[in-house]
């Protein structure tokens, strides 16, 4: 048998707890032997590419329960369908408004449309990651290049924090532009009503025009499984046509019937009563874990936004809808380490060495622990466990037996406090970086060159560096900061036998 195989089995064997994707965090989904029922378009079970029969019906009736114009099942990811979203909503070389913290899947539809785009960032968190998006920052820029045709960004974002989409779909409808977001960690957000905890509301209630969620992200559902929304009204920003058009070309020509069904089985189960158990007891299990972390943590310390941030008014209730105003999502649990002796990298190794829990990724600075409503309830113990008992012995390595400073001012500065606050300089659009021929240069002479590649981590995929911009220096910094970290940089190459400076950057 194949060693990815083996080494499959044995790891679902062990007792690791998974605090990553995928949301169905190894059950809730059976299907029995998959081979049995991995088939190709026959008789009685419809085409997605052209649906009229049981595919067209699923589809529907996920539009029904999710209150969209249409729903499209993507077995792609939402890779896919932020691809044909771009591509639909902008023609050819037009132009895009993305937010600069956008998946790279956003950059690769701008390239592969040859779009010209201009960015706004996100706010910056003092713990250092992109919070949310400004609505004025969306009216200033529109205002600024009337010719945008479409505003591309991610909500919530890695660490759960929520932009006002409203006022930003409301900012975009004005000057007549779509509002695409990537929701793809909000899937669940659909299905937080009257469930005994406040969860923000749905892009997709808030007025955008094109809304992609991964299923298999916070849902039980498999890997590689989406949805793609059409909102209400969506009609007067975006062709529908082009939307099912771009899907056909991103989208596989022989979808996987086990993701298709495992799309189906996921809505049918949240949207019927045992998905509002489910939803009821995740609930109460993240309002009980979240307090007792705030309570007991002293040298880590579980991230909020503050009450006074932009990000959070007072809450009020929205039209049409039950839920309040909430820029949060309590499902993310980052958890971030005040301690000299552990970074995040460390915290990682922790968890995953001395606990067996499986965190979702890693900065300098903090972990980021996935929770989905399949989590058990055993598992946010052993979460809570471990986090304290981690807790406990960074205090004793420091001596620090006082508690640490709840808001985070006096923290140590993250090295992500040097995250960019604005875009590098344009030398030459993606497409045209991407047709030239890339060199390789070593990191301490690339400073004033010409990138060529996506400079990234994964996870998240946000681009430090996208081809055609400039490198300087604070690029190097932190690509340097990363590697000190243990961070897997996408877009350098190592070289043997260059020295201490081995590290090198496609560049033009």
């Amino acid at each position: 048998m194949p060693e990815l195989y083996e080494r499959l089995k044995a790891y679902a064997a062990s007792d690791f707890y998974p605090w990553h994707m995928p949301g169905h965090k190894r059950r809730l989904v059976e299907f029995g032997n998959p081979f049995s029922m991995d088939i190709t378009e026959i008789e009685g079970f419809d085409d997605l590419h052209h649906p009229e029969g049981i595919l067209k019906e699923a589809m529907e009736e996920a539009a029904e329960v999710y209150g969209s114009e249409a729903t499209y099942f993507l077995v792609n990811g939402s890779s896919c369908g932020i691809l044909a979203a771009v591509s639909a909503a902008v023609p050819a070389g037009g132009k895009l408004l993305m937010a600069r913290n956008c998946h790279k899947s956003a950059y690769h539809a701008a390239l592969l449309g040859q779009h010209q785009v201009s960015y706004i960032y996100p706010e910056l968190e003092k713990d250092g990651f992109y919070g949310a998006v400004r609505a004025s920052d969306v009216e200033a820029a529109l205002e600024k290049d009337p010719g945008i045709r479409a505003v591309m960004m991610v909500s919530p974002g890695y660490e759960g924090v929520v932009s006002d989409i409203r006022s930003i779909a409301e900012a975009a409808h004005a000057h007549g532009c779509a509002l695409l977001v990537d929701e793809a960690h909000g899937a669940h957000l659909p299905f937080g009503k009257d469930c005994g905890i406040l969860f923000p509301a749905s892009a997709l209630e808030q007025g955008a025009d094109v809304v992609i969620q991964s299923l298999h992200k916070t849902l039980p559902s498999l890997t590689q499984t989406a949805l793609l929304h059409l909102g209400k009204g969506s009609g007067m920003w975006i062709d529908r046509e082009r939307i099912e058009l771009y899907l056909r070309i991103y989208q596989s020509s022989s979808p996987s019937y086990i993701f298709m069904a495992s799309i189906d089985h996921c809505i049918r189960l949240m949207a019927g009563e045992p998905g509002k158990l489910l939803m009821k007891e995740y609930a109460a299990n993240l309002k009980a874990v979240r307090g007792r972390l705030k309570e007991q943590l002293q040298v880590l310390r579980l991230y909020e936004p503050e009450p006074e941030s932009e990000q959070t008014p007072e809450p009020e209730k929205l039209p049409g809808s039950e839920q309040r105003k909430c820029f949060y999502d309590p499902s993310k649990f980052v958890i971030i380490s005040d301690a000299e002796t552990a970074d995040g990298s460390r915290l990682a190794e922790l968890l995953r060495k001395k606990y067996h829990l499986e965190p979702e990724m890693n900065t300098d600075r903090y972990v980021i622990l996935m929770s989905s409503p399949a989590d058990t309830k055993e598992g946010f113990e052993r979460m809570a466990e471990a986090l304290v008992g981690i807790d406990c012995m960074l205090r004793a390595e420091t001596g620090s037996g006082h508690a640490a400073d709840k808001s985070g001012s006096n923290t140590r500065p993250s090295v992500w406090g040097i995250l960019p606050d604005r875009a590098p300089e344009a030398a030459m659009s993606p497409a045209e970086a991407g047709a030239l021929q890339g060199s390789p240069v070593p990191l301490s002479l690339a400073a004033g060159r010409i990138c060529h590649d996506f400079i990234y981590i994964y996870p998240p995929g946000i681009p430090l560096l996208v081809p055609g911009e400039r490198i300087e220096e604070r690029h190097l910094d932190l690509i340097r900061v990363w590697q000190d970290h243990g961070l897997e940089v996408h877009g350098i190459r190592q070289l043997s036998g260059q020295g201490t400076d081995k590290w090198t950057i496609l560049c033009i």
